[in-house]
């Protein structure tokens, strides 16, 4: 079975221990085998990103450019591959990998262009024959943590804007999907960046992360993850006075009023929860109903459901099972209801991940 390592200081490095990746909607396809790193090699790439910074910082933008250009070329070129990959890997459909492929290609492409559009001002003063000039210098060595429902395209967010600006990067991805991560640094370990400017940890939140959070030489992190982690991130970084950029979870509701096109406000509204397998953070969490709908949304909302369901390919419709559910009267009728249409039910605790990866043909 193929292995994959890491990448420290230009150069791919293993460990004693690797994690065997498998396609969460077909148990029985292995994708590979990768690299469960530990806090030397977080120390390691850490170490190679401080060395590489000064002479990233100051060199040419027209270097960054050309090599943020090259990397985003190649992820377009190899979209179908990679966005198969992303869809084994994280269970997304086919067709939504390829999308955020070609996102994360044209992320790359477009911070290539940013790299020659370094802005600053110059602003008069109060005082006579005095100009004040205002300038935007590199933070340092950037820790990224990724999440694992966007395993390309996060990772693209933040690795290119933070080297377009002559930041040094040390990349974890989330332990569930480090393939497409993998995949993403194979291209950058071949765009002639220089060693250490780009480094890729994987292995656990608990050593790997921590140890990225912890390390006095990280100037910076930026987390995609729960709102549990987040938080006790953003108080280690207060404390240690890094830069820290937050994105946590969220129960995102959709607004339906009485003077709404139900079939539309349906609609919109399954496509909202169904879209990248229920887990896009932005995705409809809840529905908040003028009275007057009643248990004609429910109706309409568990018809769209299922043709919605099937329409994917799955055998089953997952719901989340609230301990203090605000309307235990909708629950029991939609269950009734899909029962009735000769759908499964399943059930799942609260902010269960995985959602989309259940029953899929």
């Amino acid at each position: 079975m193929n292995r994959h390592d890491n990448f420290l200081a230009g150069t791919w490095v293993g460990a004693d221990a690797y994690s065997v990746n498998i396609n969460p909607s077909n148990l029985g396809d292995t994708i590979a085998e990768y690299t469960q790193g530990d806090a030397t090699h977080v120390e390691a790439a850490v170490a190679a990103a401080t060395a590489a910074f000064p002479a990233w910082a100051t060199g040419s933008i027209q270097a960054r450019s050309d090599a943020l250009d090259k990397i985003g070329t190649e992820i377009l070129a190899r979209k179908e591959e990679l966005g198969t990959l992303l869809a084994r890997e994280e269970g997304k459909t086919r067709p939504e990998g390829i999308g955020e492929v070609m996102r994360a290609g044209q992320i790359f492409k477009f911070f290539a262009g940013e790299c020659l559009r370094l802005a600053g001002e110059v602003l008069p003063s109060v005082r006579p024959n005095i100009g004040v000039e205002i300038t935007r210098e590199p933070v340092g060595v950037v820790g990224l943590i990724t999440p694992w429902n966007f395993p390309i395209a996060i990772p693209a967010w933040k690795i290119a804007p933070a080297l377009a600006f002559g930041n040094c990067v040390v990349l974890k991805p989330a332990d569930l999907v480090p393939g497409c991560a993998w995949a993403l640094a194979e291209i950058i370990s071949r765009a002639a960046l220089p060693a250490g400017t780009f480094n890729l940890v994987m292995g656990s939140g608990r050593e790997v992360g921590q140890t990225l959070v912890d390390s006095p030489l990280v100037d910076a992190i930026s987390f995609t993850g729960s709102v549990g982690v987040g938080r006790a991130i953003g108080i280690q970084c207060v404390t240690q006075g890094k830069k820290v950029q937050l994105e946590m979870g969220g129960k995102n509701p959709q607004v339906v009023l009485d003077d709404a096109d139900l079939a539309q406000a349906v609609e919109l509204s399954v496509q909202s929860a169904f879209y990248a397998t229920g887990l896009h953070e932005t995705l409809k969490r809840r529905g908040i109903t003028h009275l007057l709908f009643g248990g004609v949304t429910t109706e309409v909302c568990v018809q769209t459901s299922m043709r919605e369901a099937n329409d994917r390919g799955y055998d089953c419709l997952l719901l989340e099972d609230c301990t203090e559910s605000y309307f235990p009267a909708f629950k029991a009728a939609a269950v009734e209801m899909i029962r009735a249409q000769g759908g499964i039910v399943g059930w799942t605790a609260p902010s269960t991940a995985l959602l989309g990866a259940l029953g899929t043909h």
